[in-house]
């Protein structure tokens, strides 16, 4: 199995999704774009193959990027070819994927609620943009919680953080927004937040987890048995 590619198609199905349920959403044969209004997410472009000189000119020609992250994950596309094209490294996640086995440690630390109706949405939301610092906008939430797990974690009462489980396909999860708010960071929950997740994965029957870390929670990936698989880097249009 291709687990990069999985891992691609994963996220960029979730990114599809939001625009679908909630914003616009765009495909070409050469790229796609997916935009949520008043959200700072998806809000990506992409594209099917590794972009030349041509198609990056025939893009932003059609396209006013502005505020869109550019999503590449082709190795051999040089720095010199998108700075020619003003664009500019925003950020770098590493892609990483793990195959499930059954070791899966089920703390019982945290209680857990599966956002169901637009109240939770609304909390999950501001969770997140406590946890990561940008705005996911709780209506695409909402809209796309048929078909996606957004999860959140409670100590006693009170939520603490995020967590999103999806699937693309039947062997293959994709984890996203594992993120604790900051007063309760350094207590072990992300590594509580992300057992759970896996657990459910298993209970659904996935073979393999993707998800892409930052380079703060790479090291708990690696702790809990993920692999390092390719470079996700995102740019912005200066």
């Amino acid at each position: 199995m291709d687990l990069i590619k999985e891992n691609i198609n994963n996220l960029t199905g979730l990114w599809s999704l939001a625009g679908r349920l909630d914003g616009q959403f765009l495909s070409s044969e050469e790229y796609a774009i997916s935009t949520v209004a008043e959200s700072e997410w998806p809000n990506k472009m992409w594209f099917h193959l590794p972009p030349t000189k041509k198609i990056l000119e025939k893009t932003f020609r059609a396209w006013n990027s502005k505020g869109i992250g550019v999503a590449l994950w082709y190795p051999d596309i040089t720095k010199e070819l998108l700075e020619s094209h003003g664009l500019t490294l925003k950020n770098e996640l590493t892609g990483m994927s793990m195959q499930l086995n059954g070791s899966i440690d089920h703390n019982q630390r945290l209680t857990y609620r599966r956002v169901t109706d637009a109240g939770l949405a609304a909390l999950w939301s501001s969770l997140f943009l406590k946890a990561f610092g940008y705005w996911i906008n709780p209506s695409t939430v909402e809209r796309t919680m048929d078909k996606v797990d957004y999860l959140i974690g409670n100590k006693g009462q009170e939520a603490i953080g995020t967590a999103v489980l999806f699937k693309e396909s039947p062997a293959v999860a994709g984890i996203h927004s594992i993120g604790v708010v900051p007063e309760h960071r350094r207590k072990g929950y992300a590594a509580d937040l992300l057992n759970h997740v896996l657990g459910l994965a298993e209970k659904e029957g996935v073979c393999f987890v993707t998800l892409q870390a930052s380079s703060m929670a790479k090291g708990l990936y690696l702790k809990t048995g993920f692999q390092e698989d390719f470079l996700l880097k995102t740019f912005v249009k200066s």
